[in-house]
């Protein structure tokens, strides 16, 4: 009696191989990549932790600020940032701090911005946070928006400030006479110059939406001037608006070996009756072998890209009921 019998001319032997051979390649490229996430865990794992900036003593210069910067760092395996939280007082990143009285131009523009962040509108949360600004509380479904984030569009410099929280980290790149600081979510940049030369005048700009920026040192404290912005940008996520003559002034500092400091302050007379000072900003120094894949070190390409957000959008209208 033969083990082996033929099914139209093919052993079954082949035909449980054809079946077999692929389920084992398979097993056995699972536990290869298995073991190469093990091996980059541990290797992740013994990124040296960075000393708390409570603790940590070394000598460092309080005027170069160059470096990677994240107000997350757990996602890098390195000690929690408590002072790098956003403490506003509605949840997610925004300028937050005391948003002055609008004017009636100003409120005007704001009410045609439609944010899908923030306590959503009319909801339980928003009636038992009645001290919270109506900017925080005034979130519709995202397909009801307006968000200029949900079609790719610039998200403005105040924006792109506050927002380089979460997993999102920025990098600053320190030159004599120049300071580029890019950012990770929408991989985008803004020049600061520091060699003497003064901001356009309002006539002779084309408005930008990161604007022009100048600083200088006073102290420690490096003081960035920025104006010349597009209009068409909002503040934060919480859709605050501005007009072309805003000022948004940013006073850095590096407040200990591994930790940056921003405080901004926006003037818009156009659309607020009073200067608005945003909540601090803390970042934490991330090293860079923390912040490597494959051995090579960097900010991700973490791009809006349109054609993607669109197909999103899809989903997310139909889920909305909107047509």
């Amino acid at each position: 009696m033969k083990i082996i019998r033929r099914v139209s001319g093919v052993s079954v032997l082949h035909l449980l191989l054809a079946v077999a051979l692929p389920a084992l390649l398979t097993q056995t490229a699972t536990a290869q990549n298995a073991a190469a996430a093990a091996k980059a865990g541990a290797a992740a794992d013994a990124v040296s932790p960075y000393p708390s900036s409570d603790t940590d003593k070394r000598p460092f210069d309080k005027h170069d600020f160059s470096g990677l910067w994240s107000r997350n760092p757990g996602q890098f395996r390195l000690p929690a940032c408590p002072e790098c939280r956003e403490h506003g007082p509605a949840p997610g990143y925004g300028f937050h701090g005391t948003p002055p009285p609008r004017t009636p131009e100003g409120e005007k523009k704001f009410q045609l911005n439609k944010p899908g962040r923030g306590y959503e509108l009319g909801s339980k949360e928003a009636k038992e946070h009645p001290e919270v600004d109506i900017g925080m509380r005034r979130a519709v479904v995202p397909a009801l928006g307006n968000d200029p984030e949900a079609r790719c569009e610039p998200l403005g410099l105040a924006r792109l400030v506050t927002f380089s929280g979460g997993g999102a980290a920025m990098e600053m790149v320190q030159t004599k006479d120049r300071i580029v600081q890019r950012f990770e979510w929408t991989w985008d940049n803004r020049e600061i110059w520091m060699d003497g030369r003064t901001l356009p005048k309002v006539d002779d700009y084309l408005p930008r939406y990161n604007g022009y920026s100048v600083a200088k040192w006073e102290g420690d404290t490096l003081v960035v001037t920025s104006t010349g912005f597009d209009d068409r940008q909002w503040i934060d996520q919480y859709g605050y608006p501005i007009s072309d003559k805003m000022v948004l002034e940013e006073r850095y500092q590096r407040i200990s070996p591994n930790r940056l400091q921003v405080k901004m302050t926006i003037t818009d007379p156009v659309m607020y009756t009073k200067p608005w000072e945003a909540s601090p900003k803390v970042w934490a120094l991330i090293p860079k072998d923390a912040m490597s894949v494959g051995g090579w070190s960097g900010l991700l390409e973490d791009r809006c890209v349109p054609t993607d957000e669109a197909f999103f959008n899809q989903f997310r209208d139909k889920a909305a009921g909107k047509r």
